[in-house]
């Protein structure tokens, strides 16, 4: 598509796109009440899904064909920063699958009306990160049959469909990455599988798929996505399906991780406001360190925040102005995004040292944020030492090593 002819956002669709941010910030107050419900369930209860699809933040990225917004990324990683203040593990599924849902709008226009049909879930899981085990295909007339087992299906109680990256085979071809779309029904959940550390509330648990046939308009080349394109039949023309697919998906882990880094920086202050020093029994307000720690927390957490929402608008008008990202363009992003999530957690580690014997009782909202910030920033994604390599490479003029996604 050339440039003249890249389509903008009516501004009713930002202006409604806000009214959702609204929606979502009202609904914090009633989240923090489920928050450790959620995470004694080990996924996230149906009734708080169905609140959370009532705001309408899984239509953010939805086409517009289809009943969403279709607005800018940077629409569903505020409404992430809010929802973290409520429930981490409710915030790790808004950002994963606004993510996924861009994904889900280059797919075919066949499997587009499967996938955004009326009642359907908008949670649809994307196992895309080498979590497959005895993957199992064969080629047949029409599509393939398709078994295994995968890892770390975030939100699967309550998803409809599932993203899975296989090699299908050719004829007389060496076997090319997909993106296959499965129902959710053809698989069997391991409910006893997630049992985590941290973030305990997204049910990410191991799935299990015995024979299922895909009929090929649910593939869409991985090269394809890589590449930045879409499927020749998808009809979406969103700016938002533009986006660079990694760097989405590196923000839809960063926007959840941020969100809970904040909501730890304003529960450690609320606690040092009434803490008493157990070393001197004096008020921990008055500690300069502490009164040095609250400050530089909440000005690192605003300025982690503002960041992911600029670096989020520059890359839009940098497509519209221009076309695709260069591959050394999408590692600076990348590196910057890592980068950003490792100042976040080391934000919060101070905290946690500053709070000393305070984060010890269990099932408290700050020892629950801090095992979720941990957990969250151990994200492959969000490991600066890998894509500063990838980005290091391209500024010294090397080749990119095999498998590198930028």
């Amino acid at each position: 598509m050339g440039l003249a002819q890249r389509t903008t956002v009516p501004t009713s669709m930002e202006a409604g796109a806000e009214k959702v941010l609204e929606r979502t910030a009202e609904l914090v107050p009633w989240l923090s009440e489920q928050a450790a419900r959620v995470e004694e369930a080990r996924r996230i209860p149906d009734d708080v899904a169905e609140r959370l699809f009532e705001t309408g933040l899984f239509n953010l990225m939805r086409p517009t064909r289809f009943g969403g917004f279709g607005v800018s990324p940077r629409f569903a990683w505020e409404a992430t920063f809010k929802v973290a203040f409520g429930c981490s593990s409710s915030a790790w599924l808004a950002g994963l699958t606004s993510a996924n849902i861009i994904m889900l709008g280059k797919f075919a226009a066949d499997a587009q009306r499967e996938i955004f049909a009326p009642g359907v879930s908008p949670i649809v899981p994307m196992l895309t990160g080498g979590v497959g085990q005895d993957i199992k295909i064969e080629p047949v007339e029409g599509g393939i049959v398709l078994g295994g087992r995968w890892r770390y299906a975030s939100g699967v109680d309550i998803s409809d469909w599932l993203g899975l990256l296989v090699n299908i085979p050719g004829s007389g071809e060496v076997p090319a990455p997909h993106v296959v779309l499965v129902p959710q029904s053809e698989f069997a959940i391991d409910h006893a599988s997630w049992r985590v550390m941290g973030m305990r509330g997204t049910g990410s648990k191991n799935i299990a798929l015995s024979k299922a046939f895909i009929p090929s308009h649910r593939f869409l080349s991985w090269a394809e996505l890589q590449a930045g394109n879409k499927h020749p039949t998808c009809p979406n023309t969103e700016p938002v399906y533009e986006f660079p697919l990694n760097t989405a998906n590196a923000m839809s882990v960063l926007a959840p991780t941020l969100g809970v880094a904040s909501a730890c920086s304003e529960e450690c202050i609320k606690i040092i406001r009434g803490r008493v020093s157990s070393g001197n029994q004096q008020a921990q307000i008055n500690d300069k360190i502490a009164q040095v720690d609250a400050g530089s927390s909440a000005a690192t957490m605003s300025l982690l925040r503002d960041f992911l929402i600029s670096e989020t608008v520059a890359i839009e008008s940098r497509i519209l102005q221009s076309g695709p990202l260069t591959h050394e363009e999408r590692g600076l992003s990348r590196a910057k995004v890592a980068i950003a999530s490792r100042q976040a957690l080391s934000s919060a580690q101070r905290l946690f040292t500053a709070l000393g014997g305070s984060l010890l009782p269990e099932g408290t909202r700050i020892e629950r944020l801090f095992r979720d910030i941990h957990a969250m920033s151990s994200h492959y994604l969000l490991q600066p030492e890998p894509i500063a390599e990838a980005y290091g490479r391209l500024l010294l003029g090397l080749e990119l090593t095999p498998g590198t996604r930028l």
